[in-house]
């Protein structure tokens, strides 16, 4: 019954008003080298149904290279754009990134997967609890999606619902009313909460913010340079959000739990994430892939990535993320070193919003034709 009432508000708070018919749209993509006419077809069938201003930047990888290709629907017209250096935000696509910077701290022993967090805490968690860095990670932790209380705050800004969850809230939230539905390490149960722990428990670890351990760990060695959990520095590359209906969204703001889904970025960055999966020699991706838990016979979790398992050996590491005006798919197949980022401004509770999930299979599909 929580979950049912956490979707049905959660489905408000992201997206507001009736949907309308999907509208003949006018197919003026352009094909350009290294982009298959099966590949625009899929790009067409999925940007048709979105508003008027709704954005895609795709990027199709493998070890070396990457094909980019941006386009618009803008006065009922599809059109290719150059928009791989614009930004969006990338939701719960995030939570790959919190679990790298889990993998670096254990890659350079500062800490174990199976360890509780509690031993880096200076105050007690709620009813002694033992949860480990690895559930939260994998989303065994048993601790629900999102914390006790959250939707009555919420209600006051609705389109920007974590606004206002401050370190306060969260320390709170730990010590009196962290409680998991389910024994930790036993079920796979799905955390925004949970991973936004993770985020904040690996800064006490390291004494910096999340920004400033992204920006250290992963971003500028990876020379991501428009890739930032603050909107301020990336204001003029940023990609104005959509509802469903088309309008204006308002940006998200993650307060005290960044690390759940606060990440901006740019297809052109995101590539060199994803290649840096494909370097053998990356013993922290290497090490953030491995399977730690078998959600059934298609799914299994890795640190933060999922793992699809396509047949007996084909699988791919695949996230996405969604929030208020953007919805973005990542997912790579490591053996083949081939991958597709798809990132766009259309609301996560646009009715078609999980199209961009499967336009990112579809290409990566096509791919390994």
């Amino acid at each position: 019954m929580k979950q049912l009432l956490y979707f049905l508000i959660l489905t408000f708070i992201i997206s507001c008003g009736s949907v309308s018919n999907p509208e003949v749209a006018v197919n003026n993509l352009q094909r350009p080298p290294g982009v298959s006419e099966a590949q625009t077809d899929h790009i067409f069938n999925t940007l048709r149904y979105y508003p008027n201003q709704t954005q895609l930047s795709i990027a199709s990888i493998d070890d070396t290279s990457a094909v980019f290709y941006g386009a618009i629907r803008a006065g009922d017209t599809l059109q290719t754009i150059d928009n791989k250096d614009s930004v969006f935000e990338i939701g719960s696509l995030s939570k790959v990134f919190t679990s790298t910077l889990l993998a670096n701290l254990v890659h350079h022993n500062k800490l174990m997967l199976n360890q509780p967090i509690q031993a880096y805490l200076d105050f007690p968690l709620n009813d002694s609890l033992q949860v480990s860095f690895l559930e939260l990670a994998n989303h065994t932790s048993g601790l629900p999606r999102i914390p006790s209380g959250f939707i009555r705050e919420s209600l006051w800004h609705m389109d920007n619902p974590y606004k206002d969850y401050n370190e306060k809230k969260l320390r709170d939230y730990m010590s009196n009313n962290m409680e998991p539905d389910h024994e930790p390490g036993s079920t796979f149960q799905y955390s925004n909460i949970g991973a936004g722990i993770l985020g904040y428990v690996l800064t006490r670890i390291e004494g910096q913010s999340y920004e400033e351990m992204l920006q250290q760990k992963i971003f500028q060695p990876l020379e991501m340079q428009h890739s930032t959990t603050q909107r301020a520095f990336v204001n003029d590359k940023l990609v104005a959000g959509l509802s469903k209906r088309g309008k204006t969204a308002s940006n998200w703001d993650l307060g005290a739990i960044p690390g759940a889904g606060a990440i901006l970025s740019t297809s052109e960055d995101l590539v060199k994430f994803g290649q840096a999966n494909f370097d053998r020699d990356n013993k922290i991706m290497k090490l953030q892939r491995q399977e730690t838990f078998s959600i059934d016979n298609d799914r299994a979790m890795a640190l933060g990535w999922f793992i699809l398992k396509r047949d007996s050996t084909t699988k791919w590491y695949w996230h996405n993320g969604g929030t208020g005006g953007y919805r973005s798919s990542m997912v790579l197949d490591v053996d083949n070193r081939k991958g597709v980022i798809v990132l766009s401004n259309i609301s996560a509770g646009h009715s078609h919003a999980a199209q961009i999930d499967s336009l990112s299979y579809s290409l990566l599909r096509e791919l390994r034709k």
